[in-house]
Formats: C-alpha cells, structure tokens, sequence
C-alpha cells in the first residue's frame, strides 16, 4: 500500500476514535461513525479527480468504513460491570452492609491532599459482615475496587499483595458544579464503579508475600535518590527520571510546575526514552549493530515496566524500537510514519487510551515536533542555528498542545515557552543525571545516593525558576473550556498549515 493510502487509513481510525466524544448518538455505532463512511466515500469521488498521485478512490472509500468500524470498537471497549462486579453490592436489597472485600492490590496510588493512601484492589469475594447476616458466607466477585485508606494504617502495600479491607461500599462521587473533578466518571474510565474508604486492612496468609521484582528496583531507586537530597528535592528527581506516577510528589511541587507549564518534566514520556535510548546507544557507540539493539531493546524494556506500563511511555517505547530495528537493518525510519503506527498499535489494543489526558498531549506535542520544527528553524534562519532550535522546539509543542489544554482543563500558562527555552539545559541534565543516579543505584545504593546529591544545586534552581515565573502577574490565561468539535477543527487548521509550510520548505 503507498505511504498516503496508509497515513489515510491509519488517520480515518483515529478520527472514528475521537469521534465517540462528540456526544452524537448512540448503539452500536455513534452517527459521527455513519458520518465518516460518508466523507470516506465523498473524498473517493471527488479527491483522486485533483490528486492523482495521493490515495485511491478505493482506499478512501475503506478509509471511510475502517473509520466507522473504529467508532464502533471504541463504543464496544467502553468498561462496563460484570455480572459478578462488586458494585452489584450497592443494590443489595437485603443489606447495605459493611462489607468485607478480599482480593489483590493491583496498583499503589499516589496519597490523596490530606494524606490518605489509596490504591487499587482487584476483587476475589465479598462477604456481608453486618449483624444480620452473621452468617452469610463469603460470595466471589470480580472486578476493580478504588480503595483509601488512613495513612496510619501500618500494612506495607505493593502490587499482588493479598489482603482484605472492610467498610461500607460506596458510589463515587459525581461533579457537582461544571468543571469540577467527576470522581465517578474517573473511575468509570478505569473500569472501577465502586468505592471502599478501609476501616481496617489484614494481610492474608501467614507466609510473607513476595514483592514484585520491577516494585523493589523501583522503591530501591527512589530511596537511593532521596537519601541525601531532603524533601521535595528527591521527589522531584525521582519523579524526573520515571515519571512523577511511579512516585509519591508533594501535591505543591506538582502543581507548581503544572501552573508553570513544565508538567511534562515529570511525566515520563517520548523526552525520557529518548534521552534514555541516547545514553545507551552512547555506551555502544563501539559495538555492533546487533549488540546496540538488544542492549536499547533491554534498557527500554526496563524503563517501561518502572513507569508502570502508561500510554505515553508505551508510546515512546514503541518509536524508539522502531528507530532501534532501523539501525539493525540500516535503513532509515520515518519519524512520521512511526508515531502513527506507533499510535494505532496501542489504540488496537485499548481504543480508551484516547481519552487519556497524558496520551494525547504526548503525541500531539510530538506531532507538532516533526512537522513543525523545521520550517520554524528555518523561518528564524536570522537567528544562529542553536537559538532558533531552543525557540522552535517549545513553540511548537506549545502551539500543538493548546486545543487540548483548553478542552481539559480551559487555562493557558502564559510564560510556558519562555520558561521552556530556559529550563530545557537544566531539566536534561537533571533528567540525565537521574538516569545514572538510578544506574548507580541498582549497583550500589549508596553511589546512586551520591550521584543524586550532585544534583540538588540544579533542582534547585529549577525549582526557583518555577516559583519565580508562577509569581508574574497573568501567569495563566483563564480561556475556558471548548468542545470537543472545537478541537476537532483546530486541529484540521494545523494540519492545513502544516502542509502548506511543508509544501513552502521543500519549494525553497
């Protein structure tokens, strides 16, 4: 299939995806699905007339379905409650409980605002535990329960540890006011439909539960790293090297950077595995071909499985294998044609990760990366290479990301590229020097201690710039929120443009 037949299908399939939000329809497939059938067939009418060397009309016209097909699948992989979930619990009709839940802790959260741990439990059985029902015995159930519970509470969680927790179950809470959290359409996104605030956990089994092996490397790192450096500024390097999910972040340090626009330094995202891959195959530079692939293969293995698994390092993780079975087989990879393929391999797998926040603020900033970059450095061609590059790369990541950020959260951090082009050196070498504190730390604690303290003056500094730039006056553009059309037609004008710019550099 040509390159354009393939970008069209692999493009029609996100479409069909996104188009689930624009709140048409319903059953099996959303009128939106139905609507681009249509334009799949209009465009293999009309565009092969004017564009004879770009798609079919036949690879339009399966463009068209595969779009509709997508919306379906998306509609399809919507979690619901099993017939045996523990929500059904909230309905029992003969008793409202408390309850006794046993099952297995699938993923440790991080602490809520005031302190509470909280984590996910994957649901084994359900036992009703109030005074009339003293004998009732204890009932299987499946499913995902959201779990907090006192910071008290002495148990050491960790992933497939086997425990049970009592309480009334509870419906999450919904939003209240527009543009509130909605706690239950949060958790419904995760396939979760019920919640438990512990009165008490107990460990089952007299034995001592083993702890996953990726869990251990992970808290070994992190301790490593906060050993010397004092509170937040271990967190915050932590949190720089695997991402701030895989780490317990003070709530201000978060948002402080959030405010400022640098949330994505701690996010571990397509920045991270490349400065990653960047060190490995430096390593290499001396072994061959074969060799550098399997240790980049290896060390992005690695680092993923210690991010916990999230769409936007699976993202990276993917592009960068791909720019690794490119060096084996010497042949060059189109950046372009990788993030798509990169991105429709995992929204095969789960189509929901299209809603997910971190996802796609990953690969729109690196779209806009690629397509955009280039004909900025070489507008700015009045300026020396290296400071047209430093201007280039945040504006374009910012411009890409700007209908998003107002269709989640209706605000604009002001200075986010002014402070972009000056944190970029500090936030590599932290970022850098997190990586080989973390190396260190797997061979000897103490030496990726000692790394990482080597640190604390750069973190420090980065920390300042924050708080200083969140202390200008119009720090953040309060725009409001847009609707899921309005995004849908932003990014239809970038495209244009994109290709407009694009058609310009090749012509000069």
């Amino acid at each position: 299939m040509a390159p354009w037949g393939l970008l069209l299908l692999c493009g029609s399939y996100l479409l069909g995806l996104f188009s689930t939000g624009l709140m048409l329809g319903g059953g099996a497939i959303p009128f939106t699905g139905y609507g681009i059938l249509g334009l799949g067939m209009i465009g293999g009418l009309i565009v092969p007339r004017y564009w004879r060397m770009g798609p079919t009309r036949q690879q339009w016209i399966v463009a068209g379905i595969v779009g509709m097909l997508g919306a379906a699948y998306c509609v399809w992989r919507i979690p619901k409650p099993g017939p045996d979930d523990v929500s059904r619990f909230l309905h029992n009709q003969d008793s409202s409980g408390p309850y006794e839940v046993v099952g297995k802790v699938q993923a440790v959260l991080q602490p809520t605002r005031d302190g509470n741990e909280r984590f996910w439990l994957q649901v084994e059985s359900v036992q009703d535990r109030s005074e009339d029902a003293k004998y009732v015995s204890r009932q299987p159930a499946s499913g995902k329960l959201y779990v907090t519970a006192s910071s008290k509470d002495d148990q050491e969680l960790f992933p497939g540890k086997q425990i049970k927790v009592g309480n009334f179950l509870r419906e999450p809470d919904t939003a209240k006011r527009p543009g509130e959290f909605d706690l239950k359409h949060y958790l419904a996104k995760q396939g979760c439909f019920a919640k438990l605030e512990a009165y008490y956990i107990e460990e089952i089994g007299s034995e001592r539960q083993s702890k996953p092996r990726l869990w251990q490397i992970r808290q070994r790192i992190v301790k490593a790293q906060g050993r010397w450096l004092k509170a937040p500024k271990g967190d915050l390097l932590s949190a720089m090297t695997l991402g701030r999910k895989a780490v317990d972040v003070p709530h201000e340090v978060r948002d402080s950077f959030i405010e400022a626009g640098l949330a994505h330094t701690m996010a571990a995202s397509g920045f991270h595995v490349s400065l990653v891959l960047a060190l490995v195959l430096t390593a290499m530079r001396s072994q061959l071909p074969r060799v550098k692939f399997i240790a980049g293969t290896s060390a992005l293995a690695g680092y993923i499985g210690l991010t916990g698994l999230q769409p936007s390092v699976l993202r990276a993780g993917i592009m960068g294998f791909g720019v690794l079975v490119g060096l084996v087989l010497q042949r060059q990879v189109k950046p372009l044609g990788c993030l798509f393929l990169a991105v429709n391999v995992l929204l095969v797998y789960n189509p929901q990760w299209i809603w997910d926040v971190g996802f796609q603020l990953s690969v729109f900033a690196t779209l806009g990366l690629m397509v955009t970059v280039s004909p900025l450095v070489k507008r700015l061609d009045w300026l020396p290479v290296t400071i047209a590059t430093a201007v280039a790369v945040p504006l374009a990541a910012y411009a890409w990301t700007i209908p998003l950020q107002l269709y989640h959260f209706g605000v604009m951090p002001s200075y986010s590229i002014v402070l972009n082009m000056v944190a970029t050196p500090l936030v590599v070498v932290i970022s850098m020097g997190g990586f080989v504190s973390a190396f260190g730390a797997l061979v000897w604690p103490m030496l990726g201690s000692a790394i990482a303290w080597l640190l604390a003056i750069p973190i420090q500094i980065l920390m300042g710039l924050v708080h200083v730039f969140n202390q200008l006056p119009g720090h953040q553009l309060e725009l409001g929120k847009i609707t899921a059309w309005q995004v849908l037609l932003s990014y239809g004008v970038y495209a244009a443009v994109s290709l407009w710019l694009a058609h310009r550099y090749k012509a000069n």
